[in-house]
């Protein structure tokens, strides 16, 4: 018995000299052990709170009778505090409240998840940094396990993170009223508060805190490489202008009164998650109530967006750092998926002049309008009238007009500064792809739809069974091996061990990497004609958009 009781202890103690710890300012942090997809070991630490819960109701204190309900809802964040003993760290935060299939997901949902390859130990290395902002159009998404899994960046030498942050009515909603405090953005000032969460503790798990690259959307100085894949800031209808009063719009739809918004705003606070959630879904499509970025009236030192991306990338004023960007060959098969499932045909845009109303911002029904709607649907159309049997001319008109060109644009003008600019254009499709997991009527058109390069990068919740050698392996390991190549070295392919070349965007060719199921093979200029169209239609009627 005694024995027994030896052998239990001892093996305890072998798990428990197991746990990986890590002390950050805020306090310790009890980590588990992974393992990544060609069997090794690496280090995860989950659910670490980056900011306080956004309600008033704060972990650990007492909430004042006096003072109003969820009083940090929609407004900017706040830093988390630290802990007592150790954290559990081991495992994943819940997603933030959002409504896909059903609502779930909740408030208190702001943190960052930190995967490492070692333990650090004096004589360790710094590593590289890569800080994942999910996707999900600001409505759905989160940074768990189960949606952005580590275990194939995790074969390389780098640190990876992911987190959460506000999503819909939560992180987007605004009032143009200063004096309310809820000037919009909340959701990217709780993306650039996680990266500043980053910069001052990475070194802790052993990673370079002047080495960050981020996938995803920019936040100030906190990084020095990007990788932008398949949406840019100049995407059409990502932000909305001179701050678009969202608030009162939502109000509005919910009956509530406006006189007073001082009396509304205290009237949203006091409503359930979930009755916030129920009233944005029942938004009608042509309401002016839209969830993502605004332009903030009020420029101080809170204010995430202060002027239109399109001027601040004119303008020169942004830090120069190394950058990556591209598209997916058929991004515009998101927007059909729907219909297509629904009716085996194309979404059917009726009426071109207020199409290009909406997204470009010039007068409805205006003579420059209907001018330009006539060539966009001459350039796709010809001569015939759009049908819904004209799917792939629809596909692509959403693919170059919300994703290629903007991406294209911003390529081409990050270029001019002296940081290298790196194109891809993937077109990879395989079983692998997000379309052919989930979606139904669209496998049957080849390539890359919207996000089908993520499921090469992270393992997912629906990831099959990958085996060693098939057509998927073969593009997960060289897709990881590009994306983590330009975070250890700033360049992709820094050596010929990939047997080809990424060159650069440059002054005389638009350089890009085609990122195929087979091959990866080097081009100049990705759908030539489509963006040379774009370009004109900008030059003549939107110089400054």
């Amino acid at each position: 018995m005694r024995k027994n009781i030896a052998i239990i202890f001892i093996l305890f103690n072998a798990i428990k000299a197991q746990e990986p710890l890590v002390e950050i300012s805020q306090g310790v942090l009890r980590g588990t052990v992974l393992v990544n997809r060609d069997g090794g070991n690496f280090y995860g630490f989950r659910s670490i709170p980056y900011a306080q819960p956004p309600l008033n109701e704060l972990r650990f204190k007492v909430r004042s009778r006096t003072s109003p309900l969820n009083e940090l809802r929609f407004k900017a964040p706040v830093p988390a505090g630290g802990w007592e003993g150790i954290r559990d760290a081991a495992d994943d935060p819940p997603v933030c409240t959002q409504s896909l299939a059903g609502l779930f997901g909740q408030e208190d949902c702001l943190y960052v998840n930190v995967f490492i390859p070692e333990l650090p130990s004096m004589n360790s290395t710094k590593k590289p940094v890569m800080a994942y902002i999910h996707g999900g159009g600001f409505t759905t998404g989160g940074g768990t396990s189960s949606l952005a899994g580590p275990a194939f960046l995790m074969t390389k030498e780098v640190i990876l993170v992911t987190f959460q942050y506000r999503l819909g009515v939560f992180g987007f909603i605004d009032f143009e009223d200063p004096e309310l405090g809820v000037s919009g953005n909340a959701g990217m000032k709780d993306q650039v508060l996680a990266l500043k969460w980053i910069k001052e503790n990475i070194a802790k798990f052993g990673g370079d805190p002047d080495n960050i690259l981020i996938f995803g959307t920019s936040a100030g100085g906190l990084f020095s490489k990007v990788i932008g894949q398949s949406g840019v800031a100049l995407a059409p209808s990502l932000t909305g202008y001179g701050g678009s009063n969202t608030g009162v719009a939502f109000a509005e739809h919910l009956g509530l009164q406006t006189a007073n918004l001082t009396e509304t705003l205290s009237t949203l606070r006091e409503l359930s998650a979930a009755e916030l959630l129920t009233a944005e879904e029942s938004i009608p499509a042509n309401s002016s109530y839209f969830p993502g970025p605004n332009i903030e009236l009020l420029s101080n030192e809170e204010a995430f967006l202060t002027q239109r991306p399109i001027d601040i990338l004119l303008s020169g004023d942004y830090n120069d750092v190394l950058y990556l960007t591209g598209i997916n060959n058929m991004e515009g098969l998101l927007y059909e998926t729907s219909a297509l499932a629904e009716t085996g045909q194309s979404i059917l845009i009726e009426d071109f002049a207020a199409f290009i109303h909406e997204d470009l911002e010039i007068a409805a029904y205006s003579e420059e309008a209907s001018i330009v709607a006539e060539r966009i649907k001459e350039f796709y159309y010809g001569d015939t009238e759009p049908t819904r049997d004209d799917i792939i001319q629809a596909v692509d008109l959403w693919t170059d007009f919300l994703f290629g060109f903007p991406a294209y644009r911003a390529a081409l003008e990050h270029s001019k500064k002296s940081a290298d600019v790196y194109f891809y254009y993937f077109t990879v499709d395989t079983p692998l792809n997000l379309k052919n997991l989930y979606s139904s009527g669209v496998q049957e058109y080849p390539g890359a739809s919207h996000t089908d390069e993520i499921t090469y990068m992270f393992e997912t919740f629906f990831t099959p069974i990958i085996e060693d050698g098939s057509v998927e392996d073969l593009v997960i390991r060289s897709v990881v091996t590009l994306w983590t190549n330009f975070a250890i070295f700033g360049n992709p392919t820094p050596d010929d061990s990939l047997g080809f070349k990424w060159e650069p965007v440059s002054e005389d060719a638009f350089n890009y990497l085609d990122i195929g199921t087979y091959t990866n093979n080097a081009f100049v200029n990705p759908r030539a004609e489509n963006f040379a169209f774009w370009s004109q239609i900008y030059d003549e009627f939107f110089p400054r958009r």
